[in-house]
């Protein structure tokens, strides 16, 4: 770059460092700001500039500064303990019990006497050794730290090796507290030694760096030069705050399908397995049931029941279909099972708790929830025990399986998803179902996303208490999102790596 073209593109604030810089050298951000007058906040954007475009560097450098605490400044004012109980010994010594008596506080100050071998105590009286008596007739270094903590606060750096001593048993005694501090120190190079010898030869120039009415109202323009702009010069990086990507996303599903007209359904993640399992006609033997899947409760152990008409129309589909044409599961059901508490497998629950609340005259119905649901899985690359679900219902005397397939579609195309596929599923309470799929490029093979399907006349009926068709989805977005971020572990996923979140990009909306 031309020293000179660089120089003419400055804005007054970096002339203003560079200037002084020149004639002084290294400076801290500190001294700029009191050189300049200039507000923190400016100095620290022109040297923004300035670093960004050569001319000057800028380095950081830590410091520890120590000053006193209270109970130190109490002893700069009244004197060490121990150099106080020095002078009420005397030639001949002093009995303690008489110290005890008139002397506060003792015991800081005869332990402080003992390790700077200041007195020996024999027979129960305290005499002064030689060091005592030197010590007595000098200011010793413990003071004169604490005359020159008291002034100002005093730099590590500035310290000898003895003093360091010092100050780390008086930072043990309580007396000094100790804090880090990072200086900025900012200093031409080479090339910005070029840009202020520029500089000297256009500094009479005046330089308009924002126009303004005056300069148009008396004509000011025509005498001054204005300030010219390297756009192509590379912007310092800036992180701006933002929610976790994952909270992005939630808000984003959320707001998706109440623009489709769905209601938010919301509930508790502790829930029944009424609600969990047998609401939806699994069997109370199904192997997803298990311990090995799910995380039962110690406290509370069960819950409350719903109503006794709807457990009892659910108990009869279970053993033998009930009113729904079905022959049920054949076995005897168990209402001391279905009360035991647990952590909601999926958001499913919400949306069998929701059909258990309708009439007819609330038909048609669009409910979705976003929550997150608990599977004892094996940790690895893409499980984890917790995780995030959105679940969805419509309910409605008109509505089919194409209408599910149309929503499904809508979805995945707003979350970004190009080439994804519906196939053939099975599930325990949906008929039809399917299965939703997502071809993953770098692997070239499908990988299953989530499962749908309309739910069975064994899971509506008994809910509601009639038969009406019943559109059901609960698909995760773990993967759908980690596959728009790059990332290729469910862990990384949900951790709080202020690189990873500084750098993801904000969820497209």
């Amino acid at each position: 770059m031309n020293p000179e073209s660089v120089a003419s593109e400055l804005h007054e604030n970096e002339r203003k460092i560079i200037s002084l810089l020149k004639d002084r050298g290294e400076l801290t951000v500190d001294q700029l700001v009191d050189e300049t007058g200039l507000s923190r906040d400016a100095i620290e954007r022109a040297c923004d500039w300035s670093e960004t475009k050569g001319i000057i560097s800028v380095s950081q450098k830590k410091r520890r500064e120590f000053r006193l605490t209270e109970e130190g400044r109490q002893y700069a004012r009244e004197g060490l303990p121990e150099k106080r109980l020095l002078q009420t010994v005397g030639d001949d010594g002093i009995e303690i019990a008489q110290l005890k008596e008139r002397f506060h506080p003792l015991d800081i100050a005869l332990a402080w006497v003992r390790v700077n071998e200041w007195g020996t105590i024999s027979g129960g009286k305290l005499k002064l050794t030689t060091n005592g008596r030197k010590a007595l007739q000098t200011q010793v270094m413990d003071e004169k730290i604490l005359h020159k903590l008291m002034e100002s606060p005093m730099e590590e750096e500035l310290l000898d090796e003895a003093a360091k001593r010092k100050i780390t048993l008086m930072l043990k005694r309580g007396l000094v507290d100790v804090s880090e501090a990072t200086d900025k120190r900012v200093k031409l190079t080479g090339f910005g030694e070029s840009v202020a010898l520029s500089l000297e030869h256009i500094s009479d120039e005046k330089l308009i760096t924002q126009l303004t009415p005056n300069h148009l109202r008396y004509k000011e323009w025509r005498e001054a030069r204005f300030q010219r702009y390297d756009v192509t010069l590379p912007a310092p990086k800036v992180y701006p705050g933002k929610r976790h990507f994952i909270s992005q996303v939630i808000d984003y599903i959320r707001r998706f399908w109440v623009e489709m007209g769905f209601k938010e359904m919301k509930g508790p993640i502790l829930e029944l397995a009424f609600w969990n399992f047998d609401a939806l006609f699994q069997p109370q033997d199904h192997p997803a049931r298990d311990l090995a899947d799910t995380f039962y409760m110690k406290t509370p152990y069960k819950g409350r029941l719903p109503d006794e008409r709807l457990v009892s129309r659910v108990k009869a589909t279970h053993e033998n279909g009930w009113e729904t044409g079905s022959t049920g599961w054949q076995y005897k059901w168990d209402p001391e099972f279905a009360s035991r508490c647990c952590l909601r497998t999926h958001t499913t629950s919400l949306s069998v708790n929701t059909l258990a609340g309708l009439k007819e005259s609330d038909l048609p119905a669009k409910f979705f929830s976003v929550g997150r649901v608990f599977r004892n899985e094996t940790i690895d690359w893409n499980h984890l025990m917790e995780f995030y679900q959105t679940d969805g219902i419509v309910v409605g005397k008109g509505v089919t399986f194409r209408n599910l397939l149309g929503y499904l579609k809508e979805y995945l195309e707003r979350l970004g998803l190009e080439k994804f596929r519906f196939r053939p599923g099975y599930f325990p309470y949906t008929e039809m179902s399917l299965e939703a799929e997502v071809w993953i490029e770098e692997k070239q093979s499908w990988t299953e996303l989530f499962g749908a399907g309309m739910f069975r006349p064994e899971v509506v009926k008994p809910l509601i208490g009639f038969e009406v068709p019943v559109l059901a989805w609960g698909p995760g977005f773990d993967r759908i999102v980690m596959r728009h971020y790059g990332i290729n572990n469910i862990r990384t996923l949900y951790s709080n790596d202020i690189g990873q979140l500084r750098e993801a990009e904000i969820w497209v909306e």
